[in-house]
């Protein structure tokens, strides 16, 4: 898909177990901060467990990892420039049906959001966050499991199709993936089922 420049950028990755999606929002994270200067983001995911346990933790691990780990700070909360850290900054927060309106306002020079397990978002938080596109040049990409047949992860494979850069990914082409956990599920549920789905 060809974008021009004030265009926003939408990328949704279906995908299953042990494909490394953890892995990517950690390496985009770690891409958007070396390269957008005063980039403003913000990284949720269907719970405040996956958030704080899986996606923020991964992001952990790669920044001690990365050439340039001296660049940044990571909290629980933050990952920042050390030289502006208000406002240079990814935030992951946790997303409630309540509040929406923590997803709204996220504007500046170069915009990121992340949605991990994004088929258990909650259609309000999708509609909110939608408002950083304004941006021009925003990037929003989701990831998750494609477990539900309804909702906003749904429709980027269906109905708004055609916003977004959309990608499939099988769990059995995977390097990570246990290959004799994928077969025994296979065998137990059949490869048409919804969950070997």
């Amino acid at each position: 898909k060809c974008l021009t420049i004030a265009e926003a950028l939408r990328v949704a990755i279906a995908a299953g177990h042990g494909v490394g999606k953890s892995a990517l929002v950690s390496w985009l994270i770690l891409w958007a901060m070396s390269t957008r200067p005063h980039l403003n983001g913000v990284v949720t995911a269907n719970t405040k467990n996956q958030l704080d346990g899986r996606t923020w933790r991964e992001l952990a691990v790669w920044h001690r990892r990365a050439i340039n780990a001296h660049w940044f700070e990571w909290t629980a909360t933050k990952f920042s420039s050390k030289w502006h850290p208000n406002t240079w900054f990814v935030q992951a927060v946790p997303w409630s049906k309540a509040k929406p309106e923590a997803f709204a306002g996220l504007h500046a020079e170069h915009v990121l959001m992340i949605f991990d397990e994004a088929s258990a978002i909650e259609d309000i938080i999708w509609e909110t966050a939608e408002g950083a596109l304004t941006t021009p040049g925003a990037i929003w990409c989701c990831f998750g499991n494609p477990t539900r047949n309804t909702g906003r992860f749904r429709e980027c494979f269906g109905r708004f199709r055609h916003r977004w850069d959309t990608r499939q990914i099988d769990s059995r082409g995977a390097k990570m993936a246990n290959p004799a956990q994928i077969k025994q599920w296979i065998d137990d549920y059949g490869e048409d089922s919804d969950f070997v789905k």
